[in-house]
């Protein structure tokens, strides 16, 4: 089944992303109302700097419980990022890319030309390729 399938048959394409300069509190249901676990976070120039998870929003928001954030400057996506993003090529072997996720233990590699996001492949993207992709385009 992953003979010949490389990253760009099976990545998601059209990523939302977020900017180093937002502001996390404006940020804050971006997964959920979008249902993603994983942005990278891209500069002026659309390059790569960095990844967001789901995780680090929670993270954050738990900091903030503690802290009372609402005597502090404004946190920023830069502040909760992860830097630098792990970054693959879309044309790595899927193979590849699932033992990068293990031997890294992470769920998300931002695909790049040079530093220009091209799309982002996740634990779920590999999942639904070995189920059988077709049947879970709608997810």
């Amino acid at each position: 089944m992953m003979d010949e399938v490389y990253v760009r048959d099976i990545m998601t394409n059209s990523v939302l992303t977020l900017a180093p300069d937002d502001r996390v509190l404006d940020k804050l249901k971006v997964f959920e109302n979008n249902g993603i676990n994983h942005a990278p976070v891209v500069d002026q120039k659309d390059e790569v700097v960095g990844l967001v998870s789901r995780k680090d929003f929670e993270n954050y928001v738990n900091i903030v419980k503690i802290m009372q954030a609402g005597e502090r400057e404004p946190i920023l996506i830069r502040d909760i990022m992860t830097t630098p993003a792990f970054t693959y090529s879309e044309n790595v072997h899927i193979g590849a890319a699932a033992q990068a996720m293990i031997d890294n233990q992470i769920h998300a590699i931002v695909i790049v030309d040079g530093q220009r996001l091209v799309g982002i492949l996740t634990s779920t993207d590999l999942l639904k390729h070995m189920a059988g992709r077709e049947r879970y385009d709608r997810l």
